[in-house]
């Protein structure tokens, strides 16, 4: 990411597609494709978020002594007076996360299920109550890659000397306080607009669903809206991109049903998958007036695009490995190894 003069902790996806462009030296990717390519691999997208009251999910992980301590006081009765201090200091201090986060503005995780119907439409409308955001990041975190799996602000404390919980152990229990070596808070649940404020995302006009025993206002989310982080665009630039983990299980499961069939050689299926694979490239190719695409970055283009198809269970596991579907329609620029040196 070095060719990024003064990198912005998020982009738009236009901005993205645009600073893409600028460094792979191609003409290619634009909102659709980042969105395409985000239901196939794992990129997480986000949008920025303030003024709203959330509901949340957390897990705490605290010292092991901590835990045997707990375990010991609840022997007798199930839920002791430690337990119950316990909890209570855990959810003041992930409420006042979560508050932080919503007065201040952060970046929430879009759901797949969002990312699907903008890849068709310029505007969805979605209920976080349904449909949650499983990752929050403070903006300041965008740029780094030990986010992953990251949960909310308050990760990897490891003592009461961390400045966020010290304002904690004069107001609740201090040895829950000391002892707490993690909190992971997700499943972050936008639930109605806090007063006085004009909340991002945009509600909707007052269309409440009640889920959970808990009524949620719907909200608007338009594609323009819709954010990559700086490390995020790092690892589409780096190449670093993996098929989802979801979508990989599914693939697994996949080839263990399929592997009590006798094999029959190609499928019908796989050769139709395989020519509209070539009438994909060579479509691409042919708009590729400066030739720059190379076989690998097509094959990877190809295989995030068919995936979103009814091709999508003949594919091969790896993107790149879809190279030897069209290296016999590859034009010879594309043969060739590294990239046209710029005049």
């Amino acid at each position: 990411m070095n060719d990024i003069k003064n990198p912005a902790p998020f982009y738009t996806l236009k901005e993205a597609a645009k600073e893409l462009n600028r460094i792979l030296k191609v003409d290619y990717y634009d909102s659709k494709k980042l969105l395409s390519m985000a239901l196939v691999y794992d990129i997480k997208l986000y949008i920025y978020a303030q003024g709203w009251d959330a509901q949340y999910v957390y897990q705490e992980v605290m010292t092991p002594e901590f835990d045997e301590y707990i375990k010991d006081e609840d022997y007798l009765t199930g839920y002791s007076e430690a337990h119950a201090s316990k909890e209570e200091t855990i959810q003041a201090i992930v409420t006042k996360t979560i508050e932080s986060l919503m007065h201040g503005g952060c970046l929430l995780q879009l759901p797949l299920q969002a990312i699907k119907e903008l890849r068709l439409n310029k505007i969805c409308e979605i209920n976080s109550g349904l449909n949650n955001f499983q990752e929050a990041l403070y903006i300041e975190d965008a740029y780094s890659h030990q986010v992953e799996n990251y949960t909310l602000g308050v990760c990897k404390i490891k003592d009461s000397q961390h400045p966020f919980l010290r304002a904690f152990l004069n107001l609740y229990d201090k040895r829950t306080v000391e002892s707490i070596v993690d909190i992971k808070i997700y499943g972050v649940e936008l639930e109605k607009p806090m007063e006085g404020y004009s909340p991002i995302p945009k509600p909707s006009n007052n269309t409440f669903i009640d889920y959970d025993d808990t009524k949620y206002l719907n909200h608007f989310i338009h594609r323009k809206e819709v954010l990559i982080t700086h490390y995020q665009l790092s690892r589409i630039i780096e190449g670093a991109l993996v098929i989802g983990i979801k979508e990989q299980q599914n693939t697994e499961e996949l080839m263990k049903r399929n592997t009590t069939r006798k094999p029959q050689g190609k499928s019908r299926a796989k050769e139709y998958a395989q020519i509209a694979a070539k009438t994909l490239a060579n479509f691409l190719w042919n708009q590729d007036k400066d030739n720059q695409i190379k076989i690998k970055e097509m094959a990877i283009t190809v295989h995030a695009e068919l995936y979103q198809t009814e091709h999508r269970e003949q594919l091969p596991n790896h993107s790149v490995s879809l190279k030897d579907w069209i290296k016999d329609i590859a034009p010879e620029y594309a043969r060739e190894a590294g990239r046209p040196k710029e005049m």
